[in-house]
């Protein structure tokens, strides 16, 4: 497979979302084409992206990095095997990935909720409730701290309780997305995360969410949206958790 340019290969949207999410935020640098394949990383959290259409040119992409690589992603899986030949310790992922574009506005009109449901920005007193459910070895408390300052964040209230919530991670990808227990199957889930896709892509003209594979739940919601889904997975990969100095250059 040849490619001219970046742009021949930054054509397909769907697949090339976490990519094209970067360069539109412009918070982004070590942007480059190798081969048929690219990369870029993102300023923000430090995570490169990779589109790989040749396995060849993996080491090319990789060359003069590894010190910078914490955790990516790579699109798609098909070439975990060259990826495990070159960091056989690394912890490799799979999720599916849906892709919220400008189009979708379309598809998404205004919320009619119900009486006892509110959407509402979020502020720093949601804090405790996001870091209690969300996080984790990868999203810390102070990043979850963080998002709610610089990222859309809306929270689901019902009968005057604090019921979910939808974020944007630091690393560009959409969510947290949390439904309390007692408010899920009623449709809840899919009027947030309808309502925080379009005040997105007010904003944005593309972004994009992991999805665990096994969560056909969410698969659905995303169906039931308009919102399309890359028809093979993605991978995320985790070399260490040693946090990344942003301010390096290769």
């Amino acid at each position: 497979m040849a490619f001219l340019n970046a742009e021949d290969i930054l054509a397909d949207k769907i697949r090339c979302a976490p990519v094209l999410q970067t360069l539109e935020s412009g918070e982004y640098d070590l942007f480059l084409v190798k081969g048929s394949s690219l990369r870029v990383r993102d300023t923000k959290a430090g995570y490169f992206r990779f589109v790989i259409n040749n396995a060849e040119d993996i080491p090319a992409l990789t060359d003069g990095i590894t010190g910078l690589l914490h955790r990516f992603f790579a699109i798609d899986a098909d070439y975990i095997d060259s990826w495990r030949a070159m960091f056989p310790e690394a912890e490799y992922n799979h999720y599916r990935m849906s892709v919220a574009a400008r189009d979708n506005l379309r598809t998404l009109p205004d919320s009619q909720l119900p009486d006892d449901l509110k959407i509402v920005p979020m502020d720093e007193s949601w804090e405790e409730l996001m870091i209690e459910h969300c996080a984790d070895d990868e999203f810390s408390a102070d990043s979850f701290r963080r998002q709610l300052m610089e990222n859309l964040s809306l929270g689901l209230v019902w009968n005057g309780e604090r019921a979910g919530f939808y974020s944007k991670h630091l690393n560009g990808e959409m969510g947290p997305f949390w439904v309390a227990p007692e408010a899920r199957c009623r449709g809840f889930g899919t009027l947030l995360k309808r309502e925080y896709t379009r005040e997105y892509l007010k904003q944005n003209t593309i972004g994009f969410g992991l999805i665990a594979v096994e969560n056909e739940a969410l698969v659905k919601t995303n169906e039931s949206l308009g919102i399309a889904l890359f028809k093979k997975t993605i991978l995320h990969v985790t070399l260490s958790n040693t946090p990344v100095s942003v301010g390096n250059r290769a």
